[in-house]
């Protein structure tokens, strides 16, 4: 929570920057930086200056750089390391750039009618993988340099969660199979990743239930209990560190029963071994889809011819 003289405890550090707080501490120590000041329960308080900092630090990485070469820099080193490092917008579908300029100009309304038109346009498959797949990464090179605030991919969020919400609700069905349960673990507070992947899932003729982000372990065993889950899908994106991601699908694991498969996917596994026991990492949105078409193939479960 931010006091009143603009100072952040470690969580709100967390959401406003992306950095986990197991990576703050570990830089700290490794690098001097950041360096927090102590309340009166010893609890890590950083200025609003160093969480500034940090923003950019977390796009400079996500640019491709290393901690320790950027970790510590001042603030207009840091900028001047961003001004060379601008997005190419001619790199991306004119579709797509036109999506971020709607974005920029916060014009909420028309973003959500923009992407509606597009995803009744090209059909929902082409939909996530020619339109949402290059936004989010548009989004995501232009939150790092700095050129869309927290706010703003806030709000692309929220309407593309919107329009795909929408979608699924289409498709639900709860008699069909797999029956797939979809959440984060704790500390993972991005939803969109999950909403891609459910509706996914929902196209091959799945049933999902999404229980939204940040569910403990044990809840996750029990909710696929409960709803007789066949498989557990996890998403990580890339603000939690590579690490914390190994760690909490080794957890998740040897938690969930050996008959229920854990797959995993979002751009925070693409840093992970190419293998962890017992877990099937996910790259593209059709590797889930064909990893439901080779489980319904191993149980000798045909596609219902709704969504053949």
């Amino acid at each position: 929570m931010k006091t009143t003289d603009q100072f952040f405890d470690i969580a709100s550090v967390e959401r406003e920057t992306g950095i986990g707080k197991d990576t703050l501490r570990v830089w700290e120590k490794r690098y001097g930086f950041p360096i927090p000041v102590r309340a009166e329960r010893d609890e890590r308080l950083y200025p609003n200056s160093q969480v500034e900092q940090l923003r950019l630090i977390k796009r400079l990485i996500g640019n491709g750089l290393r901690p320790s070469k950027v970790v510590g820099l001042a603030t207009s080193e840091l900028d001047a390391l961003l001004a060379g490092a601008k997005t190419n917008v001619a790199d991306h579908p004119a579709h797509v750039v036109h999506f971020v300029e709607l974005i920029k100009a916060h014009k909420a309304s028309a973003l959500r009618i923009a992407l509606g038109r597009a995803l009744l346009e090209h059909g929902l498959d082409e939909f996530l993988s020619k339109t949402i797949a290059p936004l989010n990464q548009l989004v995501g090179e232009s939150w790092m340099r700095g050129e869309i605030r927290i706010f703003e991919e806030h709000l692309y969020s929220e309407q593309i969660t919107n329009v795909l919400r929408n979608a699924i609700s289409t498709m639900r069905d709860p008699d069909a199979s797999p029956r797939v349960l979809l959440t984060t673990l704790p500390g993972e507070e991005h939803a969109l990743g999950l909403m891609m992947a459910e509706a996914t899932l929902s196209l091959r003729g799945a049933s999902c239930v999404n229980l939204g982000v940040q569910t403990p372990t044990q809840e996750i065993v029990s909710a696929a209990a409960a709803h007789r889950s066949d498989i557990i899908v996890l998403s990580f994106s890339e603000a939690i560190p590579a690490p914390q991601v190994k760690t909490g699908l080794q957890q998740a694991r040897t938690a969930i029963p050996a008959h229920v498969a854990l797959w995993a996917g979002g751009s925070g596994v693409l840093k992970q071994p190419p293998s962890i026991d017992g877990v099937a990492l996910m790259g593209p949105l059709t590797d889930l889809r064909d990893a439901v078409d080779s489980w319904r193939e191993a149980f000798s479960l045909p596609l219902t011819s709704q969504f053949k």
